[in-house]
C-alpha cells in the first residue's frame, strides 16, 4: 500500500479530507514572535484575522519532527511513501526532506520512499494530489504512481488574480511607489508560476479586465482537456471564487471544479482575497474526475 504525504502548502478541501486517506506536515506561521504549527497550533480564520489587523506573519519550513512522525508512521503501518514538498524554489523544505529520507531509504531497504519537488504549492498540488489519491484508491503500483505524479507537476498551471497589491508590496515583489500608483489607478495584479516560482505577469486595470484576462487564458489553455477538473482557491473570498466558478463553467460547460481554501502558507504571502485557478494543459495517460 501507498501512503501520500503532502505539507500545508498544498490546498485541501474538506470533500479531499473526508474521502481519502493521507498524512499532512505542517510548516510553521509566527506572529508577533510567537511560532505555531500550521493547521495544528493556529487556524487559517486566525491567521487572516492577524493579517487584518496588520500584521504581517512569516513563515518557515517543516520540522524534522513533523516529517519523522509521518514517516514513522507509514513505517510501523507497512505502507511505502510519497512526499509532495512545497517547491523547492520558494522553502528549504525540499532539501531538508530530501537529507531525512535519504536517511530512512538507507535505514529502512526495503520500503519504496519517494520525495517529488510540487513545483508549486496551493490548488495546484491539489490536484495533483487528488489525482495520486485516487490512483492509490485504484490500486496502481507505487512507480505508476510516481511517474503520474512526475508529469502532472510538468503540465499544472496557475493562474491568481489579487484584490489589490498591499501584500504585494508587504512582501517585497512589487515595491512600494508601483503599490501606491498601482491602487490609486485601480490596477490590478496577476500572477503566475513559472520554474516553481510565483511570478508577476501583468498588471491589469480594472478587476472586470482582469477575470476576463484569466477567463481567457483557463479557456485557451484548457482547450485540449475541456472535461477535467479544475481547481479554484481563494484567500478567504468565496464570493469572488464562485464568481469565477460561474464564468469558468460558462466558456467550459465540460469541465468539473473543485473549490479549496488557500492555507495559511501561502495565503500570508499572496494576501487576503487572492484567488487562483489551476487546470491541466493536456490530458494524463490515467486521469479521473
Amino acid at each position: 500500500m501507498t501512503k501520500l504525504i503532502i505539507d500545508t502548502t498544498c490546498d485541501r478541501n474538506i470533500e479531499m479530507e473526508q474521502q481519502y486517506d493521507f498524512e499532512v506536515i505542517p510548516l510553521s506561521i509566527t506572529l508577533d514572535n510567537k511560532t505555531y504549527l500550521d493547521g495544528e497550533e493556529i487556524t487559517v480564520d486566525a491567521v487572516y484575522e492577524a493579517m487584518r489587523s496588520g500584521v504581517v506573519p512569516t513563515t518557515s519550513q517543516i520540522s524534522y519532527g513533523s516529517l519523522t512522525k509521518a514517516l514513522d508512521k507509514s513505517i510501523q503501518e507497512n505502507e511505502d511513501m510519497i512526499y509532495m514538498s512545497f517547491s523547492s524554489e520558494m522553502s528549504g523544505t525540499y532539501q531538508f526532506a530530501h537529507q531525512v529520507i535519504e536517511e530512512y531509504k538507507e535505514k529502512y531497504p526495503e520500503r519504496k520512499i519517494a520525495l517529488i519537488d510540487s513545483r508549486g504549492g496551493s490548488g495546484g498540488a491539489a490536484l495533483i494530489a487528488l489525482q495520486a489519491l485516487k490512483m492509490i484508491e485504484a490500486g496502481k503500483s507505487f512507480d505508476e504512481i510516481v511517474h503520474q505524479m512526475e508529469w502532472n507537476i510538468e503540465h499544472v498551471y496557475y493562474k491568481f488574480t489579487l484584490r489589490d497589491l498591499k501584500w504585494l508590496v508587504k512582501g517585497g515583489r512589487v515595491n512600494k511607489t508601483t503599490g501606491y500608483v498601482g491602487t490609486a489607478l485601480n490596477i490590478k495584479p496577476y500572477l503566475t508560476v513559472e520554474d516553481g516560482f510565483i511570478q508577476l505577469s501583468k498588471l491589469v486595470r480594472g478587476q472586470k479586465k482582469l477575470y476576463k484576462k484569466l477567463i481567457d487564458d483557463v479557456k485557451k489553455g484548457a482547450e485540449n482537456f475541456k472535461d477535467q477538473t479544475i481547481g479554484i482557491s481563494h484567500g478567504d473570498d468565496e464570493e469572488t471564487a464562485r464568481k469565477i466558478e460561474a464564468m469558468i463553467k460558462e466558456e467550459l460547460p465540460e469541465c468539473q471544479t473543485q473549490l479549496f481554501r488557500l492555507g495559511s502558507v501561502l495565503g500570508t504571502h499572496i494576501g487576503i482575497g487572492g484567488v487562483g485557478v489551476f487546470y491541466f494543459d493536456e490530458r494524463p495517460e490515467w486521469y479521473q474526475n
